[in-house]
């Protein structure tokens, strides 16, 4: 049982992680404060809220006038949206990897991080609407090992009515390629990778043959063909074959793999897929299934980002990614509080909710 003050102590302390790196390129004799951006930003983060409702709740909070009623722009919150709009991309990340990187100093000097870790790449589309234009966002993720910088920053697109869907399914499988080969380089440089799982969005020759390259022990989620289920003989729970996985028309590419399959968990006479680098027998087909299986939770852990999600409609990418960001880092610093109040021990269910993370997290007083 986690004591109410270990877990406050525990919370305020996560949160000095993240609050000093935050840097709103502010002048001197600005208005506003940066405690006051942090005070709205935190309120918006926490309540899923949109600038505006924040910067007036902020003010009523501190009893300052505020028409409540006016449709115009909360002058707090505008002075927020005006400094993040003038942000580049670049000075953005370079905060967020500054959280992160003191996010892994804290787990080292406790002695926290596993020797080895498995780790799980998956695709996630944010869309918005303006306007102007229809927005697409996906974002590959890697939680909690990697989450920051690739999920919003090189691969991001405003898709337009193309007129040719080549030209976009040659985007999406070049964006898919860098993003995987980007974010496994950067989660090896904090954690040694035992196995990479990737879901039926990467089953793509470019993409297999790009994890092969780094020498990354990885299982994809296949996508099976006629040909693949012909090697299903009669009666047969398991398969286990080797193969070559091949794309014909430009850019060609091949590259061996070993397929194999096993029975699905629910529906009869139905088997799950995947392709592998790894050494499988008929044995262990199901274990690795089963190991496969845990990736769900890159699902779960992308829904609790969610909590801390500031709501937007605005179509500036520096607002959309520094707010996606300070949620992703408020979701890692949340983890970490877990880890802590249960010893170095990583829970199925967290002593510490989000909601309670939430309240207990003071965004001001630290320079």
């Amino acid at each position: 049982m986690v004591e109410t003050a270990e877990a406050k102590q525990v919370c305020r302390a996560a949160s000095t992680l993240v609050y000093p790196a935050l840097d709103f390129d502010r002048k001197p004799c600005g208005t506003y404060t940066r405690e006051d951006f942090e005070q709205v930003l935190s309120r918006i983060a926490f309540d899923q809220e949109f600038a505006n409702t924040g910067g007036k709740t902020v003010q009523l909070d501190r009893s300052e006038p505020v028409d409540v009623t006016s449709t115009a722009r909360n002058p707090l919150a505008k002075s927020l949206l005006y400094h993040l709009r003038q942000l580049d991309a670049d000075a953005i990340n370079s905060q967020f990897d500054g959280v992160r990187d003191r996010l892994f100093q804290t787990l080292r000097s406790l002695r926290l991080l596993p020797p080895r870790v498995d780790v799980a790449i998956d695709l996630h589309e944010w869309r918005f609407y303006s306007q102007s234009t229809q927005t697409t966002s996906s974002s590959p993720t890697l939680i909690s090992e990697r989450t920051e910088r690739t999920a919003l920053r090189r691969y991001v697109s405003s898709l337009r009515a193309f007129d040719s869907r080549s030209l976009c399914s040659r985007w999406m499988r070049t964006a898919s390629v860098r993003s995987v080969r980007s974010l496994i380089l950067e989660a090896r440089r904090y954690v040694s990778i035992r196995h990479v799982y990737l879901d039926r969005g990467f089953y793509q020759v470019h993409v297999v043959k790009e994890l092969d390259r780094l020498d990354a022990n990885f299982i994809v989620r296949a996508r099976p063909s006629t040909g693949m289920k012909a090697r299903l003989s009669a009666g047969a729970e398991t398969v286990v074959d080797a193969s070559q996985m091949q794309r014909k028309r430009p850019p060609t590419a091949s590259v061996d793999v070993t397929v194999f399959a096993v029975p699905h968990r629910t529906s009869e006479d139905e088997h799950v897929w995947f392709v592998t680098n790894l050494d499988v027998e008929s044995g262990t087909a199901r274990a690795y299934a089963a190991a496969f299986r845990r990736r769900w939770g890159i699902e779960t852990s992308y829904r609790q980002i969610g909590d801390f999600l500031p709501r937007t409609s605005s179509p500036t990418f520096s607002v959309r990614l520094f707010y996606f960001l300070f949620a992703v880092a408020l979701y890692n610093l949340w983890v970490l509080a877990n880890v802590l109040v249960s010893g170095g021990s990583i829970l199925r269910k967290p002593q510490i909710s989000t909601r309670i993370f939430r309240t207990l997290v003071i965004p001001q007083g630290y320079g």
